[in-house]
C-alpha cells in the first residue's frame, strides 16, 4: 500500500505549506491595517486580529503545526522505505539488510527533503509575501481552532517564550545601560510605508516629512522645540503704546508677552498684538498702560506632547502658549508656526531672511548679519572662522550669538585680537547688520 504513504506525505507537506505561508502573512501585515479590515467588517478579520495580538501563542501554534508535520512526513517516509523499496534493493544489488535500509532511506529522503523545500516552504512563503491579507484572512479561522484543539502545548511553549524572552532582555538592558525610548512599532511601520510611497513616486519628500513629522508630535515634549525665556522679546505692561510700538517696530512679531516686571519672563501676564497696540495708539491715546489690552496667555507643562499642545491652541483659537518646568516658572514660549515647522520644516516670512551685504565705509565694513564667514573673510580679510558651527549656520549673525552666548539685543560690542566687532541694528534677537573694524586700524 505504497500509495498510502505517498498521500500522507503530501497532505503532511500541503498542511506545512499552509503553516509556512501563514506565519509569514502574520508577519507581513500590522495591527492598524487588521483593526481597519475588523472595523470595516471583512470576512474573518477578527480571527486575523485576534491572532495578530498574541503573537507568541500563534508562532507556537505554527511551530508546532511544522513540527508535527516533518514528523509524521519523515515517520511516513521511513516506514515505507524500509517496507517497499529495502527489500527490493536487497534482492536485486544483493545488499546487506542494513545497508538497503539506509539507501532506501536516502533514496526517499532526499526528494520528500527537496519537495518540502519547494512546496512546503518556499512557495508558499512567497505567496504569503506577495499576499498577506488574502492568505491571513484565508487561514485564520482554521488556525484559531488548531490552537483552540492544541491550547496546552501552545500554551506551555507561550508562556516558556515569554519567560526566557523577558530574563533575556533584563541581560540585556544590564550589559548595555539604560535604553533609550525606543520608537513604536507603529511609528516604524509608518515611516517604512511613507518611505515605499516616495520611491514609488506616490508622494514626494515634503508629503514624505509631513506624514511622518505627524506622528512624531505625538512623542515630541514641548520643550525640544520651545523657544528659551531669556530669547522672548517681552513689552512692559506699563509702557505707553507709543513706547510698545517702538519696541514691537524692533523685532517685527506678531504677538508679544507682556510683563509686570520688565524682561523677567516669570512676570509675563498675557500677550498682545502688534494691530492692537496700532489700534490701541488711535482710539485710547491718553492711556498710559497696556493692560487694558491684555489678552490672556495659555501655558503647559514642558513635558506635554506637541500634538496635545496643537490640539489645544486650535480649540483655544490661540498661537502662542508659554512653557512651564515643574515648578511652574516660565521656562520658554512656543507658537504655532513653531509646530507647523516640525511638519514643513522651517517657515520664513520676508523678516527673517538677513542682509547679506559687505560694505567698505571708513576704515571697516558694514556687514549684514547673513553674510557668511567665508564672504566676510574674502572681501575684508578678516577671518571669524568657527568650525564649530555647522556649514549652513556659518553666518555674521549666528557667530555673535554664539560670542554673546544669549540674544542680541543691539549695541553690543564685541572685542577680538584682530577685529571690534559693533552691533548697529537687530531684529527678532538677530543680527541686521554689524560694523567691523580691523584692530590694526583702530586708535
Amino acid at each position: 500500500m505504497w500509495w498510502i504513504e505517498i498521500v500522507v506525505m503530501v497532505v503532511m507537506i500541503l498542511f506545512n505549506a499552509g503553516l509556512a505561508a501563514f506565519e509569514i502573512a502574520l508577519a507581513s501585515i500590522s495591527v492598524s491595517r487588521l483593526q481597519s479590515l475588523a472595523h470595516d467588517g471583512a470576512r474573518r478579520a477578527q480571527a486575523a486580529l485576534a491572532m495578530k495580538q498574541s503573537m507568541e501563542g500563534s508562532l507556537a501554534v505554527v511551530q508546532l503545526g511544522i513540527t508535527l508535520a516533518g514528523a509524521i512526513a519523515a515517520a511516513t517516509a521511513g516506514a515505507g522505505a524500509q517496507e517497499g523499496i529495502a527489500p527490493s534493493l536487497q534482492s536485486g544489488l544483493g545488499l546487506s539488510e542494513t545497508a538497503a535500509e539506509v539507501l532506501s532511506v536516502v533514496f526517499v529522503v532526499i526528494p520528500l527533503t527537496v519537495a518540502t523545500i519547494i512546496f512546503g516552504e518556499l512557495i508558499p512563503k512567497v505567496f504569503a509575501l506577495r499576499n498577506p491579507e488574502k492568505v491571513l484572512l484565508l487561514l485564520s479561522p482554521t488556525m484559531q481552532w488548531f490552537a483552540f484543539l492544541a491550547w496546552p502545548i501552545v500554551w506551555v511553549l507561550e508562556t516558556s517564550v515569554q519567560l526566557l524572552l523577558e530574563w533575556i532582555e533584563r541581560l540585556s538592558r544590564h550589559a548595555v545601560g539604560k535604553s533609550e525610548r525606543a520608537e513604536s512599532t507603529e511609528l516604524q511601520e509608518l515611516r517604512a510605508s511613507a518611505a515605499i510611497a516616495r520611491t514609488s513616486r506616490l508622494i514626494g519628500k515634503r508629503q514624505e516629512q509631513i506624514i511622518i513629522g505627524a506622528a512624531e508630535l505625538s512623542q515630541t515634549p514641548v520643550r525640544d522645540i520651545m523657544l528659551p525665556a531669556e530669547f522672548i522679546s517681552l513689552l512692559n505692561v506699563d509702557s505707553s503704546a507709543g513706547d510698545a510700538l517702538i519696541v514691537a517696530h524692533m523685532d517685527m512679531h506678531t504677538r508679544f508677552p507682556v510683563t509686570e516686571r520688565p524682561q523677567d519672563p516669570q512676570g509675563i501676564i498675557g500677550y498682545v498684538m502688534f494691530k492692537d497696540i496700532v489700534a490701541h495708539m488711535r482710539f485710547s491715546p491718553q492711556d498710559n498702560s497696556l493692560r487694558s489690552i491684555v489678552r490672556q496667555i495659555s501655558s503647559y507643562d514642558s513635558q506635554t506632547p506637541i500634538a496635545r499642545v496643537l490640539e489645544l491652541l486650535i480649540r483655544e483659537h490661540s498661537h502662542i502658549a508659554l512653557v512651564r518646568d515643574d515648578q511652574g516658572e516660565v521656562v520658554g514660549m512656543v507658537t504655532m508656526e513653531d509646530m507647523l515647522e516640525e511638519l514643513v520644516g522651517d517657515i520664513e516670512d520676508e523678516y527673517d531672511r538677513l542682509p547679506a551685504q559687505v560694505v567698505a565705509t571708513g576704515r571697516g565694513w558694514i556687514v549684514g548679519g547673513g553674510a557668511t564667514l567665508a564672504a566676510v573673510k574674502k572681501q575684508t580679510g578678516i577671518d571669524l572662522a568657527d568650525p564649530e558651527l555647522p556649514k549652513d549656520r556659518r553666518t555674521l549673525s549666528v557667530w555673535i550669538t554664539d560670542q554673546l552666548g544669549g540674544p542680541v539685543r543691539g549695541s553690543e560690542v564685541i572685542e577680538t585680537p584682530t577685529v571690534r566687532v559693533l552691533v548697529r541694528k537687530s531684529r527678532r534677537h538677530k543680527v541686521m547688520e554689524a560694523y567691523l573694524s580691523p584692530k590694526a586700524d583702530m586708535r
